[in-house]
């Protein structure tokens, strides 16, 4: 009877296991159900571990739209980052990374940049600012539309690159109890909101005008 009483309860847990993972898997996968629509061409997939992609272009130039789940950092909730890359050639050699709240351990971020940068004047105090040369100038040129982006809370990353422009922000925090009783991540989140995809590439459009519109940026390297 003990053997079969144990079978029963190991066979409702194994069951109860499947469900919960296939709501699990459903619920990354369908993360960006309702953003499709604002890309044209667009098509969406999963990455390697179940969460939705989503890829397309806006007024021509290709978008690359990933999340990123972090729970490395001891002492804060789990986030969920919204990564948004547009890919668009700009009149400058040099690359540079603005990084708010740095923790260590943002893996998504180049690690590689050889220059740390003076944060601007009225930049919140928590900015990490690297690059490579000639950085300096071209974040001169910048600074103004980098500091309405980064008014934003949600922001976490801004990266320039010669080949295009990523921006990274905040699509949800874990929920606090699961995470400390468990240590589990778990998102309130059903959906990524439309307005947010949509506001993060305005954000990327308006810095990819500045910098083609300005020929000083073209000159950065020489800084």
């Amino acid at each position: 009877m003990f053997f079969a009483v144990s079978a029963l309860i190991a066979l409702a847990a194994a069951v109860l296991c499947l469900r919960q993972g296939r709501r699990s898997a459903a619920w990354r996968a369908g993360l960006f159900s309702d953003c499709a629509a604002l890309l044209e061409a667009s098509r969406l997939g999963r990455d390697r571990a179940g969460f939705a992609t989503l890829d397309g272009s806006r007024d021509g130039m290709p978008v690359t739209v990933r999340l990123i789940p972090e729970a490395l950092v001891h002492r804060r909730l789990p986030q969920l980052w919204l990564s948004v890359s547009l890919r668009c050639p700009l009149p400058t050699e040099a690359t540079l990374d603005v990084l708010r709240r740095p923790a260590g351990a943002e893996f998504y971020a180049p690690a590689d940049l050889p220059l740390r940068l003076d944060t601007p004047a009225g930049w919140p105090a928590d900015t990490l600012v690297r690059g490579t040369s000639g950085a300096v100038a071209l974040l001169r040129q910048v600074e103004p539309i980098f500091e309405r982006i980064l008014a934003d809370p949600r922001v976490k990353e801004v990266l320039v690159t010669p080949r295009g422009l990523r921006l990274v922000v905040q699509a949800a925090e874990g929920a606090r109890g699961a995470y400390l009783l468990l240590r589990g991540s778990r998102f309130d989140l059903d959906h990524v909101a439309p307005a947010l995809l949509d506001g993060t590439l305005a954000g990327l459009h308006r810095l990819a005008r500045a910098l083609s519109q300005n020929e000083e940026v073209s000159h950065a390297r020489a800084a």
